[in-house]
């Protein structure tokens, strides 16, 4: 039969007719978190399942299958899910959920018979929003999880802070948190346990040195007033505390981004305190080319709160920001997200050595209401493809498409509020527009990176999102 599954199965053989199942679920210690989350969004959808000695869904450990993946073999008695981890029984139910028919009883299921392998392409399949710019009521993160959670998504990047907004709570500098404008702990830990009980990677955000007017503001005797986050002992300490308490809230994340890039580094150049600091790391600041010690500056310190979350035993994530001549001064420890093909080029990080993830302006980025790129311009992207905007990137008119290499992680989509204040009079009708597109989009994205070979067309894969929206907004909204 035609599956309608997203994104795409490897392998499966699916038959026509559906079988009528108790909703009942055999028990295993490993995998019954997974059953949890399942059985919630099942009654959302009218179904209500029970856990019995022999019930007909059974859940097995495989330790043959890779991480993530995961088996389904339904006969017209049974229903047995195999993976070898927590994320791969989360990917069955996934599928099952897609697949599931809901029969008039509450406590019965309708299913094919199939069998279906499958195993995700990339580790990085996310989606990015930015809460700082617009206030985001808390249930919208948890549906960008929900979203996540249906198409086999990794990753919810939150970028939590910007000049408009600091949306963390804070414990070591209280007045960093943006009154009216942040998220309570209690929120935080409620999203932190909601993502990882999905296993979705939350990637949370502070974006330094740049983008930090709501430092400046709350704490000018640390933070200075340039626009930009001064460097000295008191600043760069506080920064890399910062960072430490970050770390601590968000306890499961493997990743933590600290930003870098759209920072008016020349600035750094024009502060005496500044200079004295940089001049102890060895660098020299009395060179001619003061743009060349403004991007050393800026390699400073990308490398030292990149340093300071390695410590912490995390992954630190930077955007492209930086140029070619100060690479060797940043580890390769530090993942970069490709946007712009601007600061640097994707081959540039790449022939450098780092591991990046595709973030490429057009088609992936979402600026609610004044760019939307299609889904079919999303569905025509790929991991490996690059078009940039800015009008100063070789590759403005072309893009670029490198080959395929493990460096590349995945990508995301991302959704920025740059305009969602003054251009919707109800802000809140702006964020929902806003969820929306990412709604319409992130199939496309997780068919894309879930599959690194496309084996539809635009036209034979669409229908399959208008058929599972309908499922999806009920699990959203129900």
């Amino acid at each position: 039969m035609s599956v309608q599954l997203i994104p795409t199965p490897k392998n499966y053989k699916v038959g026509e007719e559906f079988y009528s199942f108790p909703a009942t679920i055999t028990s295993n210690a490993s995998f019954d978190q997974a059953v949890f989350v399942f059985s919630e969004y099942c009654i959302k959808l009218g179904v209500r399942f029970s856990y019995t000695q022999h019930g007909v869904i059974n859940m097995i450990t495989d330790s043959s299958l890779s991480a993530g993946a995961y088996k389904i073999k339904i006969t017209m008695t049974q229903v047995n899910l195999f993976a070898s981890d927590l994320s791969g029984m989360h990917h069955a139910y996934a599928t099952i959920l897609q697949l599931i028919k809901v029969s008039a009883a509450a406590d019965t299921i309708l299913l094919p018979v199939c069998d279906i392998y499958d195993y995700p392409d990339t580790g990085y399949r996310g989606m990015m929003v930015d809460l700082a710019r617009a206030w985001h009521d808390f249930e919208y993160l948890l549906r960008y999880i929900d979203m996540c959670y249906f198409y086999k998504a990794s990753v919810l990047h939150l970028h939590f802070t910007d000049d408009q907004s600091y949306t963390l709570p804070s414990d070591l500098y209280p007045k960093l948190s943006t009154k009216d404008r942040y998220y309570s702990k209690t929120q935080i830990n409620n999203l932190v346990q909601y993502a990882y009980s999905r296993r979705i990677e939350l990637v949370p955000e502070i974006d330094v040195p740049g983008h930090c007017i709501s430092f400046q503001e709350a704490y000018p005797e640390i933070f200075g007033t340039m626009n930009i986050i001064c460097q000295h002992p008191t600043s760069m300490q506080a920064m890399k505390d910062i960072f430490a308490e970050l770390c601590d809230m968000f306890p499961y994340s493997k990743y933590i981004h600290i930003g870098g890039d759209e920072a008016a580094i020349n600035k750094w150049t024009t502060c005496c305190e500044c200079m004295e600091y940089i001049q102890g790391k060895g660098i020299d600041t009395q060179a001619e080319d003061k743009r060349l010690l403004a991007e050393q500056c800026l390699a400073n310190f990308v490398s030292e709160i990149g340093d300071a979350v390695l410590k912490k035993e995390r992954i630190p994530i930077a955007w492209e920001g930086f140029a070619k001549q100060v690479n060797y001064m940043i580890s390769r420890d530090i993942i970069i997200m490709s946007w712009e093909n601007y600061y640097q080029l994707t081959p540039e990080l790449l022939e450098a050595g780092f591991n990046i993830i595709n973030c490429s302006w057009d088609p992936m980025y979402i600026v609610a209401p004044v760019v939307q790129r299609s889904t079919k311009e999303v569905y025509d992207w790929s991991v490996y493809k690059w078009k940039p905007v800015h009008p100063d990137s070789p590759y403005i008119q072309a893009g670029v498409e490198i080959s395929p290499t493990k460096q590349v992680l995945g990508g995301q989509l991302l959704a920025w509020g740059d305009h969602i204040i003054n251009q919707y009079p109800v802000v809140s009708d702006g964020i929902a527009a806003e969820c929306t597109m990412l709604q319409d989009r992130i199939p496309y994205l997780a068919e894309n990176t879930w599959n690194i070979n496309k084996t539809h067309t635009y036209d034979s894969f669409s229908p399959r999102v208008a058929s599972l929206n309908d499922r999806l907004n009920k699990i959203l909204y129900t």
